[in-house]
């Protein structure tokens, strides 16, 4: 082992950024309860993968203390087991974050105060073949095979306790497990951690001798509360109607969290089923299929859609998506199965198309990101079926913005590329706004600032000519209000923030968003934008106009805008108006879901 400082050449995030990573992951801790050595561990490597800071700094964010609170717990400690007195600063720690190496005598204490060791401090390199876990943790090796790609080999680290899983894959031509940070989120598609232990869908085998939790869950044997192993490998080549019923009814009954990931969204991209609908018109003429199918059932469809999406756009996701679902499930799922023409099972397909895409951006805005995805994947596969290629681009969009908003750039910027290339025919310039907007987010966000600031004049100069009567898809209600807002902040992300500014305003000002939860993001993020530019006073203005607009409603974005406006206000104790605005928010009634 030897003993060296923590380099760091990767970008650092605000520390708004660790707290949220942070908050996520204790969803299911309860607050009373202190956090577990070995879910600290996972979050400080979450925290060091995704924001860059060093490990001791990533171990303080992961306790969810300041600075000062590091530093007053480390004296608590040195007094309650009777070690010897320190003089330990504010400054000293700040030092050792910033890449200082502390004595050996206060490695020691800092390894005491966090129950680990000096490498996870960053304060030396493990040469070891294998790295420890933390007691109680199931660690194997294993091999996934993924499909016609590249085998993945690594190190399985289960903290039964988080319900947490991750694949550390190996370093190449080494028999020891990359870092933390390369660790790939276990919770893809069909694999479950129940009360029985992980379950690993057919294409995953263990390297050695399986150990009593791994276990392989057979297809219709999802138990209560575990993540349904048919959603692994159903959707690229089952039936779709059949797939989207058994994701809708498994939410009705459990109403799981699941965890996104770029493969499964990257996985969709597979070619549909583009005669499902001509050979089940075929079978239903000589089948006995019960149920008649015509423009009524695919104008309610379209009707329950809109009533309910209207809820969602005003009140957060959070509130009634359990009417989509069962309005799915209970209602459509028969009609799916019933008899129709040719014309009318493409109508139908394209309208529950798009009642299942509201199912998943609700499932989103509540928080749940897995989930999402598996009904944006399936709102894709309808309307490719149905031959829709507005739905269809509609829907990788939605997979386009997850991928976004979990910084996976890759996956964003092909998502997003491919989410254009369904459009590239049609003649509705909002929805062309629509999609290429998205494309300059995912290219802003890649660092390809030539094709961010090319998708974004297309987007402009078809936003410009959309009529102002809008459509009745989701592509069709892209307004120029809402095209400001979003390009106002890929601006932002491109440094430009005087221009960011115009267009948060002209989006709110000139084009004034009626939805409230809309209208409390674009103050939320114009409160950021004003507080980036120095501009104190606008921005607690601003957030006092943004929690008028947050309150009473469900969603996680709006939750997570006040988090993190929370977290601005900490660092501005003192100024005027930021006292009131911090007791308004902590007394705002608002949930994630």
């Amino acid at each position: 082992m030897t003993v060296t400082g923590q380099k760091r050449t990767e970008p650092v995030h605000d520390v708004s950024c660790a707290r949220k990573l942070r908050e996520r992951l204790l969803a299911h801790v309860h607050p009373d309860e202190p956090v577990p050595p070995a879910i600290a561990a996972v979050i400080a490597a979450e925290i060091e993968a995704h924001c860059g800071h060093r490990r001791l700094k990533c171990r303080r964010l992961a306790a969810g203390w300041t600075v000062a609170q590091a530093v007053q717990a480390a004296h608590d400690l040195v007094e309650r087991e009777g070690l010897e007195k320190v003089g330990l600063t504010e400054r000293s720690w700040k030092d050792w974050e910033a890449g200082g190496l502390p004595s050996a005598y206060y490695q020691d204490l800092l390894c005491r105060l966090f129950t680990t060791g000096p490498v996870q401090l960053g304060f030396a390199t493990d040469y070891s073949p294998r790295p420890d876990t933390a007691a109680g943790d199931a660690v194997q090796d294993v091999a996934q095979a993924g499909g016609d790609g590249p085998a993945v080999t690594g190190q399985l680290i289960v903290l039964a306790e988080a319900g947490v899983g991750r694949l550390f894959p190996f370093a190449e031509g080494t028999g020891q497990a990359a870092s933390l940070t390369g660790g790939l989120p276990l919770f893809a598609p069909g694999i479950t951690l129940g009360s029985g232990g992980l379950d690993l869908p057919g294409a995953m085998a263990t390297s050695g001798k399986s150990p009593s939790f791994l276990s392989r869950q057979p297809p219709n044997s999802a138990e209560a509360g575990q993540i349904p192993a048919w959603d692994a490998g159903q959707l690229a080549s089952g039936d779709t109607v059949a797939s989207v019923i058994r994701l809708a009814r498994w939410d009705v009954e459990r109403r799981q969290f699941m965890a996104a990931s770029s493969a499964y969204a990257l996985s969709v991209l597979a070619l549909p089923d583009l005669d499902d609908i001509t050979r089940r018109t075929a079978a239903a003429r000589t089948g006995s299929a019960s149920v008649s199918v015509g423009q009524g059932e695919v104008a309610a469809v379209r009707q329950m859609t809109k009533v309910l999406g209207d809820a969602a756009a005003e009140l957060g996701g959070g509130h009634a998506r359990h009417l989509v679902v069962r309005y799915l499930t209970e209602d459509v799922a028969p009609w799916l199965g019933g008899r129709f023409t040719e014309s009318t099972g493409r109508e139908l397909f394209a309208a529950v198309s798009q009642l299942v895409h509201l199912a998943g951006w609700m499932a989103g805005d509540e928080g749940n990101q897995g989930l999402a995805q598996r009904y944006y994947a399936h709102s894709y596969r309808l309307a490719a079926e149905a031959g829709d290629a507005e739905l269809s681009a509609t829907a990788l969009r939605g997979m386009a913005v997850q991928a976004i908003d979990h910084g996976h750039r890759a996956a964003a910027v092909r998502l997003s590329e491919e989410c254009v290339r369904h459009a590239r025919n049609l003649d509705d310039p909002r929805a062309l706004a629509y999609y290429k907007t998205t494309l300059a987010n995912a290219a802003a966000l890649d660092g390809d600032r030539r094709t961010a600031t090319s998708a974004l004049a297309a987007a402009q100069t078809a936003i410009e000519r959309s009529p102002n009567t809008p459509g009745e898809s989701w592509a069709g209600h892209y307004s120029a209000g809402r095209w400001a807002h979003e390009s106002g902040m890929i601006l932002a992300r491109l440094g430009d923030l005087d221009a960011a500014e115009d267009h948060l305003h002209h989006a709110l000002d000139i084009h004034g968003l009626d939805r409230r939860r809309t209208r409390a993001i674009v103050l939320a993020d114009l409160g950021q934008i004003h507080l980036q530019r120095d501009d104190i006073g606008a921005a607690v203005a601003t957030w006092h106009d943004f929690l008028d607009c947050a309150d009473g409603i469900r969603s996680v974005k709006v939750h997570d805008a006040v988090q993190e406006m929370r977290a601005r206000l900490d660092r501005l104790s003192g100024i005027a108006g930021v006292e009131e605005l911090s007791e308004r928010a902590a007394a705002l009634r608002i949930s994630a879901a």
